[in-house]
């Protein structure tokens, strides 16, 4: 049985380096939610996650890998892991090159607050 392994990412680094490899559908400034729907949709067609656990979903950059093992079935926990991930990302606007962790915003909002403009 043939494996065959696709990775979708917005990364420029990872399609650079996996291009040789795998195949890579590299998404050019494709939001994380955009990522996340093309893999939903890889995964209603037979494909399984290589990571079934997302930590942290909210990335600018992101990258997933699906494989295909030629049976044409899924498993129930990557779906509902791809759907919790599009749901997480869903607000999550498009700025090429900056990271959109939880930290990141949190970080730009202390940055950002009255009490060190005032200084």
């Amino acid at each position: 049985m043939k494996y065959e392994r696709v990775i979708l990412t917005n990364n420029p680094l990872v399609e650079k380096i996996y291009s040789n490899e795998d195949q890579v559908i590299f998404m050019d400034e494709a939001t994380p939610h955009e990522v996340y729907c093309a893999v939903k949709e890889l995964l209603e067609k037979g494909g399984r996650l290589i990571k079934p656990y997302f930590y942290n979903k909210t990335d600018f950059y992101t990258t997933v890998g699906v494989f295909f093992d030629g049976t044409g079935k899924t498993t129930p926990w990557n779906l509902r892991e791809i759907e919790s991930a599009c749901r997480a990302t869903q607000g999550i606007s498009s700025f090429k090159g900056k990271q959109h962790s939880k930290f990141a915003q949190f970080m730009d909002k202390r940055h950002n607050a009255p009490e060190r403009k005032a200084k």
